[in-house]
């Protein structure tokens, strides 16, 4: 067993406006006065992963992370991959768990992927309980994807990613909810390498018209055996 790499990554909330929300009928807005539901808000978080392989083909990510606001999140995802003459296909299990007070998320699924020098790219499907005090609500149907670009193919030592994605490591969204990514990677040294995201996420839920969004930035150090 040989663990590839550990990671620990700060995220930052930049920016978060505007959240709007506007009854859907007519009848429950009756008497109420218009406008807008304005939130500001900023948060921190520290997260630990680390990519370890298991075998030539089967490697397992994972991490921990605990958000200012008071989330703390667990994730696994055991992968499989397959080398091919024109790239490499995955095969990938997601465990998330995340907690917040006494509400649960708890969410699992199983994907199938592609990478080469240039792109990388995955779907798949996750089943998902929230649970409060014993009451569990089940969401049987949701599919997870990611697309990413690699911009910087043949540069040595820096790769500058383009990356649209729905499940972020312990962020696993609903499919209506991506996040816009721009992901620089520097290895100074084959063992120490340091990771910047910028990355925009908005959203509208549960047919409320909304104005949301966040924008965050993550970094972290990375050091590998």
């Amino acid at each position: 067993m040989k663990l590839k790499h550990l990671s620990i990554t700060i995220a930052f909330l930049l920016l978060g406006s505007l959240c709007i929300t506007v009854a859907q009928e007519r009848e429950v807005a009756v008497g109420l006065r218009g406008g807008h539901n304005v939130v500001h808000g900023a948060f921190s978080a520290l997260s630990v992963e680390g990519t370890c392989g298991l075998t030539d083909n089967i490697s397992v990510r994972g991490g921990a992370q605990y958000a200012t606001y008071g989330r703390t999140a667990i994730e696994v995802r055991p992968t499989y991959s397959l080398p091919t003459s024109w790239g490499t296909l995955h095969a990938r299990t997601i465990l998330h768990h995340t907690a917040q007070a006494s509400f649960h998320n708890v969410a699992a699924g199983v994907g199938v992927g592609f990478s080469n020098p240039h792109l990388f790219c995955s779907l798949g499907y996750y089943y998902r309980l929230y649970g409060s005090h014993g009451e569990w609500l089940n969401e049987p149907f949701n599919i997870f994807y990611e697309l990413g670009f690699h911009l910087l193919p043949r540069v040595e030592r820096w790769d500058l990613q383009f990356v649209f994605t729905n499940s972020e490591m312990f962020d696993l969204e609903r499919h209506y909810q991506p996040s816009w990514i721009v992901r620089c990677d520097w290895e100074p040294s084959n063992r120490v390498g340091l990771v910047i995201d910028l990355c925009y996420k908005s959203a509208g839920m549960f047919n409320m018209s909304a104005d949301y969004y966040q924008l965050y930035l993550k970094a972290g150090l990375c050091y590998k055996w």
